[in-house]
């Protein structure tokens, strides 16, 4: 199992990226990724490329919604580009309340917009590295190649970029077995994996008549560790809680009978706004999370190898907690899940050769 860790990004200064992503790569983590609030996951990912050699660089999502295909595959060959290889081009539909606010478009349809969006993306990075590609005139999308490129072909390090699909219902997930490279998601617990992500995955990959094997798990696991027991559960509460109200964190509370307590966090949260996710049921914290000491980390960790093929430790973030915060969090995962990475990464590297 590979070990990734996101980058804290939402608040403090983009410059602190790079100093970052190095710091994950020299600690011995597989992956580094970004996510979008605000700021651009193409840009964090530019900046942890020039600040790394090793590392895998994903975005953890980047909103397709509300870019071209052609754009966002162009974005996405730049960091192929500036790192040697190295990207891992994640995307979702983007958050239906920015996409109304913020970009004239919304997520209506994802089903079909995603699965040609997909399509888009490989026949954008055909194009510019050969000049050619075939033509797709979707219901949402069209990529028609021009006759005749004055600019010639780009470069590119590969002429495929590997795309993970964000997809917690059943549709999507197939999809994902269809045509993704990998399956990104979050609360992804060992039996929401086995019990519905797989199953779906697999249904997908038949349809196409693919080896579902040839489709990556990977998933982003909130984590907060301190040697401050309360502390980490007291970030944990506020980061599970955000999540925890959304339509695909209910479907996996559900799966482990905790619907009263996220049906009490919305009543709470549409009383009090973000103040209520200071005291989510710590049951959810529990399921949904890995959180606690070092050791306590460590083992909740141990649960995920076999089930999850790229686990991505996600550093807490959202209001209220602060840079200050983040930064602490993130170096307590660094420093207690360090050394488990790089064995892995060891361990691969090994079986690899074999």
């Amino acid at each position: 199992m590979h070990i990734g860790v996101t980058l804290p990004s939402r608040t403090g200064p983009i410059a602190s990226v790079g100093e970052k992503a190095r710091r994950a790569e020299e600690a011995g983590f597989h992956s580094v990724f970004g996510y979008e609030v605000y700021r651009n996951p193409f840009n964090l990912m530019t900046a942890a490329a020039l600040a790394t050699e090793r590392v895998t660089l994903g975005t953890g999502l980047a909103a397709a919604f509300s870019r071209s295909p052609f754009e966002a595959a162009n974005a996405a060959a730049d960091i192929d580009d500036i790192s040697g290889g190295r990207m891992f081009f994640g995307i979702g539909t983007g958050v239906p309340e920015f996409l109304r606010a913020f970009h004239s478009t919304d997520a209506k349809h994802p089903l079909g917009r995603l699965s040609e969006y997909i399509d888009v993306l490989r026949l954008s990075w055909e194009y510019l590295a050969t000049g050619k590609s075939e033509s797709l005139d979707g219901q949402h999308y069209q990529f028609v190649a021009p006759p005749i490129n004055p600019w010639g072909e780009r470069e590119l390090p590969r002429t495929s970029i590997p795309i993970a699909l964000a997809a917690m219902g059943p549709k999507l997930v197939e999809l994902c077995g269809q045509k993704a490279d990998a399956w990104i998601g979050y609360f992804a617990t060992t039996k929401y994996v086995n019990e519905f992500v797989r199953p779906h995955l697999e249904a997908g990959a038949k349809k196409a008549g693919r080896d579902p094997s040839e489709v990556q798990i990977c998933a982003e696991a909130v984590c907060s560790v301190s040697p401050d027991r309360e502390l980490a559960m007291s970030r944990a509460r506020k980061q599970v809680g955000f999540y925890a109200t959304h339509p695909a964190g209910v479907q996996v509370a559900a799966m482990h009978g905790l619907e009263d307590a996220v049906t009490e966090l919305r009543r709470n949260f549409a009383r009090e706004g973000i103040a209520a996710f200071e005291r989510t049921d710590d049951r959810l914290v529990e399921t949904l999370s890995i959180t606690g000491t070092p050791e306590e980390a460590r083992q909740k960790l141990a649960q995920y190898e076999g089930v999850i093929d790229h686990l991505v430790l996600h550093t807490p973030y959202v209001p209220p907690i602060e840079a200050e915060e983040s930064e602490d969090a993130f170096a307590n995962i660094l420093d207690t899940f360090g050394g488990i990475a790089r064995a892995a990464e060891e361990t691969s590297a090994v079986g690899a050769r074999a």
